[in-house]
C-alpha cells in the first residue's frame, strides 16, 4: 500500500543518546557543513528526555516558547513480532501497522511529552498507539492524530474522539492533523482496501462538536492524502499523491487548496522524479506554501530516496531545485528566519544512514546543522512563536533507539 510507505518514513527508529552524554547539553552541527555554514545556521541544544527504554518521538508543535508538545510511541515486547512491509531490523526502521482490531494490544503505546519552559515532563494520555502528528491552536486546545483514533488536549485532559469511518475499506492510516481553532481541525488520512490493495485518501473536518468528511475531487483510482495544513477556514492545503499507474508513468502530486466553499487543484511543477510521497505541506502564509517530498527517479522500491522541495508563491508551485542526492525527508518547516528540510539518508539497500537537513538560502538548499549525532533521524520540526525551531525523532537503531528533542535559536 502506498500509504504505508509514507508512514515509515515518519516512524523512523534511529545510537542512542545516554542521559549523562556531555551532548545533551552541547551544540552539534553535522560533519557535512562547512564552517562558514555553521555560523549562519543556528546551532542545536538536546534537552533532556523522561523516557526509558526504546521510543520514538515523530511530531511536534509550539504554542510558546513555554509550551510545547512532542508525540510518538513506546515500544514493548509485544510489537516485536510485528514486522513492517519494507522494514529492516539491519537498517534499524520498524514500523508496525497497527489495525483496528489490535489497539488493545498492539505493543506500541502512545507517549506525549510537554514542554513548560523549564524542562520536559510525561503527560497520561489514553493509549491509542502512536501518535503520529500533533498540532496545537492555543494552550487549551491541542490534537493528536493516532493509529487508533485522534486525540484532544483541552487543557487539562487527553480525551478520545471518533473520526468518520471509510465506507468499504479495511482501515486507515492518519497522516495530519491541523487545529486552527476549537471549531476548524482538519484531518488528513488515507483508508486502503486489502482486496483491491488500493488507496483512498480523505480530508476531515471537526466544527467544534464532531468529525465530518470533505468530499474531495476526483483524483484518481489508487491515492493517498498525506498532509494538511491551514491558515484559517477559507485557507487550507492539501497535498498527496495518485500512484495511478505509475508502473508505465511518473506519479502525479495532488495539491489542493480549500477556500472555504471548495476544491482547487493546482499542477504540479516539472520535476525528475518518477516514484512521489508527499509528506509534509506548510502554509506559512498566503503566498509562501512549502511541500516535502519523497521522491525516487525509477519505479523501482529499492532506488534510494531523493529530497523534492517544491514552493508555492502565490501564483504557482515551483520546484526549488534541492540536490538530487541521497535524503528521505520527514518534514520541513519555517520559523520566521528559516526554512529547514530535514530527515535522514535511510536507503532500503544500505544500513549505514545519519540525520539530514537541509536549509533555504533563497536561492538553492545547502547543509544545515543536525541536532542528533551518528545513526539518527530526524521526524519532525515545529517553529517556536518569536523564533527558533523544534526537531525530534530518534537515534539508535531498532533495538536501541532513544527518543531526541533538540531547539535552536534559543
Amino acid at each position: 500500500m502506498a500509504v504505508m510507505a509514507i508512514m515509515s518514513a515518519a516512524l523512523t527508529a534511529v545510537v542512542p543518546v545516554a542521559s549523562g552524554d556531555p551532548l545533551r547539553h552541547a551544540t552539534v552541527a553535522g560533519a557535512a557543513s562547512p564552517a562558514a555554514e555553521a555560523a549562519t545556521s543556528p546551532p542545536w541544544r538536546l534537552d533532556d528526555v523522561p523516557v526509558q527504554g526504546r521510543a520514538n518521538l515523530v511530531g511536534v508543535t509550539a504554542v510558546a516558547r513555554d509550551d510545547a508538545w512532542a508525540v510518538g510511541f513506546t515500544v514493548t515486547g509485544k510489537a516485536a513480532a510485528a514486522t513492517a512491509e519494507g522494514s529492516s531490523a539491519a537498517t534499524g526502521r520498524m514500523r508496525a501497522a497497527v489495525q483496528a482490531d489490535q489497539c488493545d494490544d498492539h505493543g506500541l503505546p502512545s507517549l506525549a511529552l510537554h514542554w513548560d519552559g523549564a524542562s520536559w515532563s510525561q503527560a497520561p494520555i489514553p493509549d491509542s498507539g502512536r501518535l503520529t502528528s500533533v498540532s496545537a491552536s492555543g494552550p487549551g486546545n491541542v490534537w493528536a492524530a493516532a493509529d487508533c483514533g485522534v486525540l484532544h488536549w483541552d487543557g487539562r485532559t487527553w480525551a478520545r474522539t471518533s473520526p468518520v469511518s471509510i465506507p468499504g475499506t479495511d482501515g486507515a492510516d492518519l497522516t495530519g492533523i491541523k487545529a486552527v481553532g476549537a471549531d476548524d481541525v482538519w484531518l488528513s488520512g488515507t483508508a486502503w482496501n486489502g482486496t483491491t490493495g488500493k488507496d483512498h485518501g480523505f480530508v476531515q473536518h471537526w466544527d467544534g462538536s464532531r468529525w465530518r468528511l470533505v468530499p474531495l475531487p476526483a483524483l484518481g483510482d489508487d491515492f493517498d492524502i498525506s498532509g494538511v495544513d491551514a491558515r484559517g477556514p477559507q485557507d487550507v492545503w492539501v497535498a498527496g499523491t495518485d500512484h495511478t499507474g505509475y508502473e508505465t508513468h511518473a506519479e502525479r502530486l495532488l495539491l489542493l487548496h480549500w477556500n472555504g466553499h471548495g476544491w482547487k487543484r493546482f499542477a504540479e511543477p516539472a520535476n525528475t522524479m518518477w516514484r512521489k510521497n508527499a509528506v509534509r505541506v506548510r502554509a506559512v502564509a498566503s503566498d509562501d506554501v512549502w511541500l516535502a517530498v519523497i521522491g525516487r527517479r525509477v519505479p523501482d522500491g529499492n532506488d534510494i530516496r531523493r529530497p523534492l522541495l517544491l514552493h508555492w508563491d502565490g501564483t504557482a508551485w515551483a520546484d526549488t531545485h534541492a540536490p538530487e542526492e541521497r535524503g528521505d525527508l520527514h518534514d520541513v518547516a519555517a520559523d520566521g528566519r528559516t526554512v529547514l528540510a530535514a530527515g535522514d539518508t535511510w536507503s532500503p539497500l544500505d544500513v549505514e544512514y545519519e540525520a539530514y537537513a537541509r536549509r533555504w538560502t533563497g536561492d538553492g538548499w545547502t547543509p544545515a546543522p543536525l541536532p542528533a549525532p551518528g545513526q539518527a533521524s530526524i521526524a519532525a520540526l515545529a517553529p517556536i512563536p518569536g523564533g527558533g525551531m523544534w526537531a525530534v525523532g530518534a537515534t539508535g537503531d531498532e533495538q536501541t533507539m532513544r527518543p531526541f528533542i533538540a531547539r535552536s535559536g534559543h
